[in-house]
């Protein structure tokens, strides 16, 4: 990238099928309006299915085409997750990007899943493993295929304790708890990397972070308040690695895209470090993984 990279710059996508999880609202929205108008089908998975039609019959009005449907998707639902893909698997025969996007950010006060899983480490990162896990066979029989997992420089805080992954024994922390979540999707981002080219694939898995951007996710529960409103990119520029990791010609896999300047900025290339080159610890949070969620690939 010699010059900075703009959204007005994604192309290749027309008639290419792409899915994005939490997109009813912040990056997830913003991923699904932007691939749309660029001439791509996306699937728009949300909780709130209501919420989630209404905005795909906005786009699709907007751009006067049948370009997105929305799917309901809990990831902290292992049937949820199932029929989700099973809508998806039956809706596109093939299917070229996976945005990793959903999660929730460091949860004031220690909460778990109704399997018993704390939350932050159920949705960012097994929830993501079991949707991508049951549509493994849909994207390695694409060809280029891309999984781009959004993580965060909150990663650097993680630490993956397998003897206490849901809180039960430590004192709570949100910020590394958030931060164990994280270094968990790039742990799996390297690992499904490994995964494809196994399979002989011509799949691509890599990683975004969106730095600070001033979506009301961030402003409500992330540093929060006046400060991120003050620091804050807006969701057009937080939203360019994850579409620049999805669609831009350059990228290769186990690749990380952020802010140039840490928290805003264009889109980058990153270096990661620690535990996320630990290819042990990656694979033993894979098996975890599917023995968890019972979903192998």
């Amino acid at each position: 990238m010699n010059s900075p990279w703009e959204l007005q710059y994604i192309s290749d996508v027309k008639n290419k099928n792409f899915v994005v999880t939490g997109a009813n609202t912040g990056l997830g929205l913003k991923s699904v309006t932007e691939l749309a108008n660029a001439g791509a089908n996306v699937v728009l998975t949300c909780r709130d299915i209501s919420q989630g039609v209404q905005l795909a019959k906005e786009i699709n009005n907007a751009i006067q085409r049948e370009a997105v449907i929305s799917v309901w998707l809990d990831l902290v639902d292992l049937d949820s997750i199932a029929q989700c893909a099973a809508v998806i698997i039956g809706h596109f025969d093939k299917l070229d990007g996976l945005i990793n996007n959903a999660g929730v950010v460091n949860l004031p006060k220690l909460t778990h899943s109704p399997s018993g899983h704390e939350m932050h480490m159920a949705t960012n990162h097994f929830g993501h493993f079991a949707l991508t896990g049951h549509l493994f066979n849909l994207l390695i029989s694409t060809p280029n295929s891309r999984v781009v997992t959004v993580s965060s420089g909150g990663y650097r805080a993680g630490v993956i304790n397998f003897e206490d992954l849901d809180w039960k024994q430590r004192t709570y922390s949100r910020v590394k708890a958030y931060g164990d979540s994280k270094l968990a999707n790039l742990l799996f981002m390297r690992e499904l990397q490994t995964k494809f080219e196994q399979a002989g694939a011509t799949s691509l898995s890599v990683a975004a972070h969106p730095g600070l951007t001033g979506t009301e996710r961030q402003q409500n529960i992330g540093i929060g308040g006046k400060l991120t409103k003050c620091l804050a990119s807006p969701v057009s520029t937080g939203v360019a690695p994850q579409l620049f990791a999805a669609t831009d010609s350059t990228v290769s896999g186990r690749d990380f895209y952020g802010p140039k300047y840490g928290i805003w900025g264009p889109p980058k290339k990153l270096k990661v470090k620690g535990n996320v080159l630990n290819q042990a610890l990656a694979q033993k949070l894979w098996l975890y993984s599917s023995e968890l969620t019972k979903v192998t690939y």
